[in-house]
């Protein structure tokens, strides 16, 4: 009797750790709305970078200890339950697919809810996907001309806005905030030219070239917010 409750709770363990490999797996490689993952912020909370090289280039570790915990997750959970559901694979295999069809609406859904009434810096958001900035010289002034996509979830009307400092050609190029105005509860594409300068002024400078998912600091109230 005992040893019959002892399989029974070690099976039981097994169910609950392949099921929560599955999901996390999915939280690993699964885009929210503004275009990176669970696993990015976790990689980041813990002072890791999600990416093998600067400039979020190389391999993506998220993505591979993802697919690596939904790998392990699926198998264990199929050959738990193959012989009560035969189809037990291509069921879970189609669930992970529509999750991460369906993983960006019900993000954007849930931060516009739960932000309803909100205000502060906590109630806006900078999304990568579909911004961008091309950066040239014109009559000695440095400018980014950058398209960028703007989530105020709850009342906030107005966001400062800053491309981050890039580095082209060994030198360091700093731009100056901007105001911009942001429609409350929605989701707004703000194009707008900022100045930049150099750390080391240098007349004869010249430059041009540009980049997708800019990097981007948010600021409101004085407090600020950065997605590199």
């Amino acid at each position: 009797m005992e040893n019959g409750f002892v399989e029974e709770e070690i099976q039981l363990k097994g169910k609950i750790l392949s099921i929560s490999a599955i999901i996390l797996g999915l939280l690993f490689i699964s885009n929210q709305h503004l275009g990176y993952s669970f696993g990015d912020d976790l990689f980041r909370w813990a002072g890791i970078s999600p990416w093998t090289k600067q400039g979020n280039l190389g391999l993506h570790l998220p993505v591979i200890a993802g697919l690596i915990l939904l790998t392990i997750g699926i198998l264990r959970v199929t050959s738990i339950y193959r012989p009560l559901y035969p189809k037990i694979m291509s069921r879970v295999m189609i669930g992970c697919v529509a999750w991460i069809v369906v993983f960006p609406f019900v993000s954007e859904s849930v931060m516009f809810v739960a932000n309803f009434n909100s205000s502060g810096i906590s109630s806006v958001a900078y999304t990568k996907k579909d911004s961008k900035c091309d950066y040239r010289t014109e009559n000695e002034a440095i400018l980014a001309r950058c398209q960028i996509q703007i989530y105020s979830y709850g009342t906030e009307r107005q966001v400062t806005v800053r491309p981050l400092s890039i580095d082209i050609g060994g030198k360091a190029i700093d731009f100056e905030p901007k105001v911009v105005t942001v429609r409350p509860r929605g989701r707004i594409e703000i194009r707008e030219t900022f100045e930049g300068f150099l750390d080391q002024p240098d007349p004869s400078y010249s430059m041009s070239g540009g980049t997708n998912e800019p990097g981007i600091e948010l600021i409101v109230d004085g407090r600020s917010k950065q997605v590199e």
